[in-house]
């Protein structure tokens, strides 16, 4: 069963945790979320929200957040990844209609705060609406892109997209995931995810044993994979956009 835990640290270790879209806020802006903020620590599996229950949005450190919608067949399917450049939440003015369900597809270190809590201070601050804004957007651009992507490329390229993602995002080239939750996520048999493993390993690109994945040759694994790769590349994400806001602002000494 999949757990959560609240590490016992000092407040001022928030400070130093490393999710990239809280670090590009201002001293000012993060002082406004900061009272509200609490790091929790997740299993692989672990649900943060359904279509029932939604309170939470969760900024990962050093986890994925994987997004999905289900169907009454009981399949479901991966339409955005979160890690640590972005914030993962039903970002809609009303959370209970809401479809998708949240869970931990890498489990580690997130950074959660009440929706309702972000969306107050987002109404009080213009950086923090900013930030909502590029996270929801974010979400959107993820499961516009991967809906083309899935009905247009070979599950080859699509399991080497999703591979490389995953590197970037979760800062790491070495994670966890079963073949079951991999193919669940892309929608493809899970023999096909086997066989495929297995084709890549061949060639050098990954080793992949009991569940652990080592992608051994990224920028080969960039390169089988499809075009989604640079359209949902870091220039789009919600840590970089906010970044270069505030470079901006910093610029013309607003």
């Amino acid at each position: 069963m999949s757990r959560l835990t609240v590490p016992a640290r000092s407040d001022s270790s928030l400070s130093s945790l490393k999710n990239s879209c809280l670090n590009a806020l201002s001293s000012g802006a993060f002082a406004l979320l900061r009272p509200h903020l609490t790091e929790v620590t997740v299993d692989e599996g672990f649900v943060f929200w359904d279509s029932n229950f939604y309170p939470n949005t969760l900024f990962p450190v050093s986890g994925l957040v994987s997004i999905t919608v289900s169907f009454a067949s009981g399949e479901s399917i991966e339409v955005a990844a979160i890690g640590r450049e972005g914030a993962a939440a039903q970002f809609t003015p009303d959370p209970a209609s809401g479809t998708t369900r949240g869970c931990a597809f890498v489990g580690g270190d997130f950074i959660r705060i009440p929706t309702a809590e972000l969306f107050a201070a987002a109404r009080a601050n213009e950086e923090i609406a900013r930030l909502v804004h590029f996270c929801r957007d974010w979400l959107l651009t993820q499961s516009q892109q991967i809906a083309a992507c899935n009905a247009v490329h070979t599950a080859e390229q699509r399991l080497c997209r999703w591979l490389a993602q995953s590197c970037e995002r979760l800062g790491s080239q070495t994670f966890h995931a079963t073949q079951d939750e991999i193919a669940s996520g892309l929608g493809i048999r899970r023999t096909t995810v086997t066989l495929l493993a297995q084709v890549l390993q061949e060639k050098g690109l990954i080793r992949y044993r009991r569940g652990k994945i080592v992608v051994a040759d990224q920028a080969l694994v960039e390169k089988v994979a499809c075009e989604c790769c640079i359209a949902l590349g870091e220039k789009y994400w919600p840590s970089t956009r906010l970044q270069k806001y505030s470079a901006l602002r910093a610029h013309t000494g607003e």
